[in-house]
């Protein structure tokens, strides 16, 4: 499988969901408890997944900056040197994935 991994800028790199996951959920620390209403089978639900909507719609956006075709035209050869010419959101979406451990190096 390693043969037919695309490289970007020289590196291998994926998305890690998991983190992606962990990094939108609201610490259980940090809220109170949910007491949902009882269901007609009388089954509680206990295992609520709760996420913080601000972060997870700037990781929507930057995820999607990411995976957006762009017309420009990058010269491989150059390495990191080529993806110095891409668009600022790029650069920043990029980083910040990096950075929080969302964008890894195989």
């Amino acid at each position: 499988m390693e043969n037919i991994l695309l490289d970007i800028g020289g590196k291998e790199l994926y998305f890690d969901l998991d983190a992606l996951s962990e990094a939108v959920k609201i610490d259980s620390k940090e809220t109170e408890e949910i007491i949902i209403p009882e269901c007609e089978n009388s089954e509680k639900k206990e295992n609520v997944l709760q996420i913080d909507v601000a972060k997870y719609e700037m990781y929507r956006e930057l995820v999607g900056t990411i995976l957006t075709p762009s017309n420009e035209i990058i010269d491989e050869k150059m390495g990191m040197l080529g993806l110095n010419s891409l668009s600022i959101p790029f650069k920043l979406s990029f980083n910040t994935l990096l950075i929080k451990g969302i964008l890894k190096e195989l």
